[in-house]
């Protein structure tokens, strides 16, 4: 070899080796295998003879210790029946060859020869005249698939896969329900019951009454279940019914509800589901466990022959105290589960990855409940706020197309809380959406605690609930475009945090928040229960929704440079800590514990947020530090509903005139050069418009 920067190539039963000295004893070494859909897990990974299955690949990385690997994947379905397990790998890529289209799958494929029409009389009877004929059923026993039932979901349950779920032409068919796209009001509730809670027990199994005559036909229905809002707007939930009476026009659910059942608001509303005498809609389906079989009304012209059946409970890919692993290019569809799991690991990325057709959530970077389980994390976390994920570092999703998954899109932990250590995990570029079809409420587009994690440039949006929940510090929020979320839900906020005044550090800036639903009490961003020292700065407000900021109690938040545009209000601020949240700053109250739980007077947090250090002294239960400066509000028709001694305010400018968009109904056309809001706000910094949102195609 003439020169030590040459480069030499080697071929090796096909497989080329790429081998760049560096001029050290050991040679970097790059290595490439191969897997086909149609390749012999006893073939040698090469182009020629590839490999059947990741897992064995794996197996061969696994002996090259040091080396960078290339799994390449030709063009094709990747069935999974257990999760492909990374543990203790580096160094290695799976990816597409050539850009060939590659869908890993969690489900079954089935084709129209076994989706048959319904003969069993019983079942017949049942179904609507209107469709008897068309609906078609699955014998899933047959196939030698154990069908899932429905199982609880929702605000205070465990998060975990879904049940098994039927798919065609690449989207998700729908539970048969009643009302189809609305819900039906709670009537007079005879028993409430509660489950035991704060001390207090209920009295027996839920019992509401119901209006109208559709319910008097469900009497043979053996696994009917019920979804809704049954006392608050934010507590949505799903249980078993045990009986109707249609004598007295009464439900009976058979388990209780974690608040009970109420009624009267507009938000205590109910639907039914799983009922055969319900599929009334193309792409309904119902699951009957008891024989094994599901029944559905194919979607219109659809012609079955692109049919999934989820199965697969667990995540699709757990990778586990790794480092520098990279998934792209990949599609991840049909399962029950999580798509992703990453835990104790660095520098992994899921890279320009289509993850959808999901039952859980999309992502999960970090610990839950247990190992590769979310479960009732969202609880233990409220329980203990210093529970560490053991996540691992600079680990992120970047470039992805996240949507119609169960439960979430992202779940994005890491960093440590007791001493403030950053992870720099993220999520960046990315567009979620549609991620809340079975959980509707608390599993946001992205979840993210822990310290020192970023969201950027990424559009979230078309979902029940919120869009980013938040817990920890020193988090970053940027150049995101959320709309369309908080649909169905009440007393909620597209970006949401609370309850713990330790929660400082976080940034939220240059994000657009927009077409944000009026139908209930909802926020842009919504600080609860008194969230403090949240800095806010060049956030765009367009129509977004009845209370775009709300701030419950809090101190130390600053909204600085940001714009607020057509709407009938923009800023709450309230003393609750004065009055019904008074329990909360009492001691031994939720607050008291948790800032107890930091040391908040003692370094770290005394060092990095001094005020906090200070949070006891005056009068804590009013709100205090709140600063509003250099903000536009241009067609607003309240500024403010509470004190306006709860804030300072310095340079806003109130307007009805055009501040100088080039488009005031399209903000992020920005402003034109010689706009007038450069000269009424002295401090206005120019908003960078062309840098948010996501960069997809």
């Amino acid at each position: 070899m003439k020169s030590r920067l040459g480069t030499l190539f080697l071929l090796f039963s096909g497989l080329w080796l790429f081998l760049f000295p560096t001029g050290s004893a050991e040679a970097a070494t790059r290595q490439t295998l191969v897997v086909s859909p149609r390749g012999n897990d006893n073939g040698n990974g090469t182009l020629r003879r590839p490999f059947r299955t990741v897992e064995r690949a794996l197996q061969t990385a696994a002996s090259c210790p040091g080396d960078t690997v290339d799994i390449l994947l030709r063009g094709g379905t990747y069935p999974l029946r257990r999760t492909v397990e990374l543990r203790g790998l580096e160094h290695i890529v799976l990816k597409p060859y050539a850009d060939e289209n590659v869908s890993f799958t969690g489900g079954v494929a089935l084709n129209a020869g076994q989706a048959k029409r319904v003969t069993d009389p019983s079942v017949r009877g049942r179904l609507r005249p209107e469709v008897r004929d068309r609906v078609r059923q699955i014998d899933a026993r047959a196939l030698g698939i154990d069908l899932s039932g429905l199982i609880r979901k929702g605000f205070g349950h465990a998060s975990g896969a879904a049940w098994n779920e039927l798919f065609v032409d690449g989207r998700p068919l729908t539970i048969a329900r009643w009302p189809n796209d609305t819900m039906a009001p709670i009537g007079r509730v005879l028993c409430s019951g509660d489950i035991p809670r704060e001390g207090k027990y209920g009295l027996g199994k839920p019992v509401f009454e119901y209006a109208g005559e559709r319910p008097d036909g469900w009497s043979e229905a053996r696994e009917l279940w019920i979804g809704g809002y049954f006392a608050w707007g934010y507590s949505d939930d799903l249980v078993p019914v045990e009986r109707i009476d249609t004598a007295a026009r009464t439900i009976t659910a058979a388990e209780a509800s974690r608040y009970g059942f109420m009624s009267g608001a507009s938000f205590r509303r109910w639907y039914a589901l799983n009922l055969v005498e319900e599929i009334d809609r193309p792409g309904e389906y119902v699951l009957d466990t008891t024989n094994g079989r599901i029944y559905f009304l194919p979607p219109e012209n659809a012609r079955l022959d692109d049919l999934y059946l989820s199965t697969l409970e667990e995540p699709m890919f757990a990778i586990e105290e790794c480092r520098d692993i990279v998934l792209q290019g990949l599609a991840l569809e049909y399962s029950r589960g999580m798509g992703v799991y990453i835990e104790a690991s660095d520098s992994v990325r899921v890279d320009r990855c289509v993850i959808r057709n999901l039952g859980h959530v999309g992502v999960c970077i970090g610990r839950g409940e247990e190992r590769r389980q979310i479960g009732r994390f969202s609880e233990l976390i409220y329980d203990d706020i210093l529970r560490n994920r053991n996540a691992g570092t600079h680990n992120g999703v970047s470039n992805c197309h996240i949507y119609r998954t169960g439960s979430g899109g992202v779940e994005l932990g890491g960093g440590d809380r007791a001493t403030l250590t950053p992870a720099h995990n993220y999520v960046e570029n990315c567009r979620i959406h549609d991620f809340n079809r079975i959980e509707r409420s608390y599993r946001p587009g992205v979840w993210i605690d822990g310290v020192g994690n970023r969201i950027s440039n990424c559009e979230i949006f078309d979902a029940p609930s919120m869009a980013v929940l938040l817990h920890g510090n020193d988090h970053t929020i940027e150049y995101c475009d959320i709309h369309d979320v908080c649909r169905e839900i009440d007393d909620q906020g597209a970006f949401y945090y609370g309850r713990d005044p330790s929660e400082q550090g976080n940034r939220l800036r240059y994000c657009y928040f927009h077409d944000i639903s009026s139908t209930h009490r909802v926020s842009a961003t919504y600080h609860d229960d008194g969230a403090c020292g949240l800095e806010v700065f060049g956030c765009v407000y367009y129509k977004a929704g009845t209370i775009p900021v709300l701030i419950g109690g809090g101190h130390d938040n600053r909204y600085r440079n940001n714009l607020f545009i057509d709407m009938p209000q923009a800023i709450h601020i309230d003393n609750r800590m004065e009055g019904w949240g008074r329990g909360m700053l009492d001691v031994g109250g939720v607050v008291d514990q948790r800032l107890q739980a930091v040391r908040h007077t003692e370094p770290p947090y005394a060092t990095a947020y001094p005020k906090l250090a200070q949070y006891w002294t005056g009068t804590p239960r009013v709100p205090r530090g709140n600063v509003f400066e250099g903000n536009l509000f241009f067609r607003i028709g309240r500024i403010l509903n509470g004190s306006s001694a709860w804030a300072d305010w310095n340079d806003n400018w109130i307007t009805t005139r055009n501040p100088g968009f080039v488009d005031p109904n399209d903000p992020l056309k920005g402003f034109v050069p010689d706009a007038p809001i450069y000269r009424m706000i002295r401090s206005f910094t120019p908003i960078p418009f062309d840098r948010i949102g996501c960069r997809l195609p």
